[in-house]
């Protein structure tokens, strides 16, 4: 029995991420992943994207190249995401509708998903499959899937197992170890100790993202309480306070509201992301932001509110996008004069985030933060925790999961070379065992 990896985007750079397995004539595909980064290069460069085609989106780099699996189109069985973040989810409207086989993910990923097709009026043929975290699937008689609980920067995230009879594929992309999570479970530490008990991991695809950081990620509860210290413990008294982060970050959203409350103010979330976020959270009852907040994702709403928060400015906390300074975000256009508020000297804009270490992103941040500056705000930076392992839980997992195959995965090659030279330290050897590759490679095991 072959099992053959296709590496067919996320391995060169962070982001796009796909891959497919296939185990003889039977094929599973991991993640159907977007390159945000790409589609604002070639919108602010050349124009809309949703005009382009699907093959004018792999051409630009924005979504991956599928091409390279023509020959195993008609294997597909299964396309299971690991989680609801759109560098692993958000091209599924591009390339599933080729593939005649289900969608399978946590509840929340698939609500996530469908939030997307709805906002977009996209339909898809493929059936969803929503599988509960710490289950397994039958594919077929040789494939079952199984989804491990796992932390990471939002809700329901797995690392996913295609087990098969020559081994098991383990597709960790993206997580952290968080023993202490502010919304949701810990790691399914006694699963993965299991797997490296049983010695049956063939190959382990693992995460790059912090393998140039030395060290563990501290937990999101590290998070809370720098968001905690920033929000009660300054002087806010009749000033704007505004805190943004990643729209998917559920539960840093939930602590900034909490402290808002806390504050004494209104909270209000604005912004499109935020709202679809938080609707597919409240649609599976994970969270009841509405009960706490007013959830503004759209239009006139939007600036009749923000109108609204300009002439009382100390009586509100702001949760809002902009965390990137991505242009159309709400910060962006605040800034930038296209909503009614304007920030004043003494106002309060909080990053909970880290800025996305790519050209784009570092400049956008820095316009943004120029932009307040001239403004005269109070900017605090950096109130953070990553969803991404640090090299040391990197080397604790591949100890903990005892791998004989290891593909560094979401990454630069700097990036995956950190991983692959730590892993080196652990008994592998880099082109025996570890496998350094480049996108649409394909690998036999």
């Amino acid at each position: 029995m072959d099992v053959e990896v296709c590496t067919l985007s996320g391995y060169e750079d962070v982001g796009r991420n796909m891959t497919a397995v296939r185990i003889d004539d039977e094929v599973i595909i991991l993640d159907m992943g977007v390159s945000i980064q790409a589609i604002s290069t070639y919108e602010r460069e050349e124009g809309s994207t949703k005009i382009l085609s699907s093959h004018q989106l792999m051409d630009i780099k924005a979504i991956p190249d599928d091409r390279k699996i023509d020959d195993w189109k008609n294997m597909v069985k299964a396309i299971v995401l690991g989680h609801g973040h759109y560098d692993h989810i958000a091209a599924v409207q591009f390339l599933a509708g080729k593939y005649k086989c289900p969608i399978i993910g946590s509840p929340y990923t698939l609500q996530v998903l469908k939030s997307i097709l709805k906002d977009e009026d996209i339909k898809i043929p493929n059936k969803f499959m929503a599988v509960d975290l710490d289950d397994t699937i039958k594919i077929s008689d040789n494939i079952k899937i199984e989804l491990i609980s796992m932390s990471h920067s939002t809700l329901q995230c797995a690392m996913v197992v295609v087990h098969t009879p020559k081994g098991i594929v383990l597709y960790a992309n993206d997580f952290k170890f968080d023993n202490d999570p502010v919304l949701g479970e810990k790691p399914n530490y006694k699963r993965l100790n299991e797997i490296g008990k049983e010695g049956n991991l063939l190959v382990l695809i693992v995460e790059c993202i912090n393998g140039l950081v030395e060290g563990k990620t501290p937990s999101e509860k590290i998070a809370r309480e720098l968001l905690k210290e920033v929000l009660l413990e300054t002087d806010t008294k009749g000033k704007a306070v505004f805190v943004t982060t990643f729209a998917s970050n559920i539960a840093r959203i939930k602590s900034a509201i909490e402290f808002g409350k806390k504050m004494g103010r209104k909270v209000v979330i604005l912004g499109r992301s935020m709202f679809k976020f938080n609707e597919a959270a409240e649609s599976l009852d994970l969270v009841n932001f509405s009960r706490d907040a007013e959830i503004i994702g759209y239009g006139g709403q939007r600036r009749r509110k923000l109108k609204e928060i300009d002439g009382n400015r100390g009586k509100y906390l702001v949760i809002t996008t902009g965390s990137q300074g991505e242009p159309g975000s709400v910060l962006d256009k605040i800034v930038n004069k296209q909503l009614p508020f304007s920030f004043k000297e003494g106002d309060i804009v909080v990053f909970s985030c880290r800025t996305i270490p790519v050209p784009m992103n570092i400049a956008n941040r820095d316009n943004l933060e120029n932009a307040l500056k001239l403004n005269k705000v109070r900017i605090f930076t950096n109130v953070h925790s990553s969803g991404h392992a640090g090299l040391e839980d990197i080397r604790d997992f591949i100890t903990m999961v005892k791998p004989k195959n290891i593909i560094p995965s979401q990454g630069t090659r700097s990036m995956e070379d950190s991983v692959a030279k730590m892993a080196e330290g652990l008994g592998y050897k880099l082109g025996e065992n570890i496998h350094l590759v480049s996108d649409g490679q394909r690998l036999k095991f």
